[in-house]
């Protein structure tokens, strides 16, 4: 069975999750040096793209992949990529261990979410949140959603979340119960924008 996780830990995931939908939804400064997210990083340049991969260490789960993905701005207009200011485009939270005791519905009211559809890549709403599980002895359980619109929003944030749903087939005496936390995905949306779209700069 997972060992259930510390305050400690609950408390700094879901600050790092707050942390991460402030900085993509709501366009707060992001500072790779002052970051909630850990105490540590490395920052690799990404392959054929213009772009960086933070990767942090958390002492609270010094297992638990976080990166933040900051890429060229999709909406500046500029042809020439290299001289366009790079943003936050993508954060990711794989747990390792899985995270047990943060429900669904305390991610849906943390961020908070849109409930009953999510947004697919052309840009439409599609009914319902639940993707479906993927066997087998520990089913991966994907949901999607659009993060709620705020005062503060700058904008859209398309989430994924995948829990570790016990199989309701095994009955086993000691097999587990509860869906525990596997990954956190946030992406902000952009218009997409082709090259021949953006002008060329003078």
């Amino acid at each position: 069975m997972l060992p259930p996780p510390t305050d400690t830990q609950r408390d700094t995931t879901l600050k790092i999750l707050t942390t991460a939908i402030a900085i993509l939804r709501d366009d707060h400064p992001f500072d790779p040096a002052h970051s909630a997210f850990g105490h540590s990083f490395t920052a690799t340049p990404l392959r054929g793209t213009v772009g960086t991969e933070y990767s942090f260490e958390n002492p609270a789960f010094p297992h638990t992949q976080i990166t933040l993905f900051v890429t060229a701005d999709p909406a500046a207009p500029m042809a020439n990529r290299m001289k366009v200011m790079q943003v936050p485009r993508v954060f990711t939270m794989r747990f390792s261990p899985f995270m047990a005791q943060i429900s669904r519905s305390t991610l849906e009211d943390l961020f908070p979410l849109d409930t009953g559809y999510w947004i697919d890549g052309d840009g439409n709403r599609q009914p319902g949140n639940d993707m479906g599980a993927v066997p087998p002895q520990v089913l991966q359980h994907h949901y999607r959603y659009r993060a709620s619109h705020q005062p503060v929003s700058r904008f859209s944030v398309d989430v994924d979340l995948i829990f570790g749903t016990p199989n309701p087939q095994d009955v086993a005496k000691n097999a587990k119960k509860a869906p525990a936390l596997m990954n956190v995905l946030l992406t902000r949306d952009y218009f997409k924008q082709t090259l021949k779209q953006r002008r060329t700069e003078p």
